[in-house]
């Protein structure tokens, strides 16, 4: 086996469909992306007499005094194999490479580098939902205060457009951000991100004024709900529902097979402290994603969770010496 870079999208996205998970993380246009935002994207392609048999794609991240890593997300490849020609490639050029596995990353078997368990940065749990349902199973799999809201809001006039205007959703945003005290990507972010092919942005507007908008990822045989933007003006008609059911009938119209809600708060059981309930669903009431949880869930959809992220240290001594920097920064 041998490890080469790779610059064609062709002979990437080729390897990527023809793989059972389609994750857009993986997928080249996002890598053009990340690079137009400023990050250094490495593609790395596994041969085995002449034909791809893996493939994984990171972004590096510099972190000064001579150190970097290198992040990969939503790693679906198990193979030991796999993993030990990466992790071989890479061992001299990075401090360490975190991974977000989709699935396992082989560290149940022998390993020859220290890991440390880390945060996730990609949501772990998320809802997803079949659209290959009719719309009317859609319906009635809902919470029945969802579908009234929806109801209410095409009462109410509210209208939703397939349009991509990146200054409508940055200037929603940052209504969000200050409402709801959290972290957001620059204006910049979002306008490249509107620029790729795979991104779609649906605005809901009432009396002619854009007051939610959503940009959304297809890729594959998914639509994944993204990134969400709403007013703090006419909150009472309920205008994120509508645009949310209009967006999985969109991923119906584009023939995908799931429609990915991007996050939910952690899983709980109905006896646990400090448990909220909601459609046959409890989450940590106490987590951050815990007002959008109870949003998505009244969609209906099955629970996903990601395997915990870690990091695979090739220098312990300078990794010892980010951690420390870190608590400072």
């Amino acid at each position: 086996m041998k490890v080469e870079i790779c610059h064609n999208r062709d002979d990437w996205d080729k390897f990527v469909y023809e793989s059972v998970h389609h994750e857009f993380l993986q997928s080249f246009v996002w890598g053009e992306f990340q690079q137009a935002t400023g990050k250094e994207v490495l593609r790395l392609q596994i041969f085995d007499q002449g034909i791809v048999v893996g493939q994984i794609q990171g972004f590096v991240h510099n972190l000064g005094l001579g150190m970097k890593y290198l992040y990969m997300p939503r790693i679906s490849d198990q193979r030991t194999a796999i993993r030990d020609q990466i992790l071989n490639y890479i061992k001299d050029k990075f401090t360490f490479v975190r991974v977000e596995p989709a699935k396992g990353f082989g560290l149940a078997k022998k390993f020859e580098f220290e890991s440390k368990k880390t945060k996730c940065r990609q949501p772990q749990h998320t809802l997803i939902l079949d659209v290959t349902k009719s719309t009317e199973e859609l319906l009635a799999q809902m919470h029945s205060k969802t579908r009234y809201n929806i109801r209410l809001a095409e009462k109410k006039g509210v209208e939703i457009r397939n349009d991509k205007d990146a200054d409508i959703f940055w200037k929603l945003n940052q209504e969000t951000i200050d409402r709801n005290k959290f972290k957001s990507h620059d204006k910049k972010y979002y306008t490249k991100m509107l620029e790729m092919d795979i991104a779609h942005q649906m605005t809901a507007y009432f009396d002619q004024t854009p007051i939610a908008s959503y940009i959304l990822i297809k890729y594959g045989d998914t639509m994944t709900y993204l990134h969400g933007a709403s007013s703090d003006q006419h909150r009472s008609i309920m205008a994120p529902y509508l645009l949310q059911w209009q967006a999985i009938k969109f991923a119906q119209e584009q023939k995908c097979k799931y429609y990915d809600f991007w996050g939910i708060a952690n899983i709980a059981s109905e006896a646990e402290a400090g448990a909220q309930c909601f459609h046959n669903f409890c989450w940590q009431e106490d987590h951050r994603l815990s007002g959008v949880t109870r949003f998505k869930v009244g969609f209906s959809g099955e629970v996903k969770s990601y395997p915990d992220a870690f990091d695979v240290i090739f220098s312990s001594l300078k990794y010892k010496l980010y951690k420390v920097v870190k608590k400072f920064l």
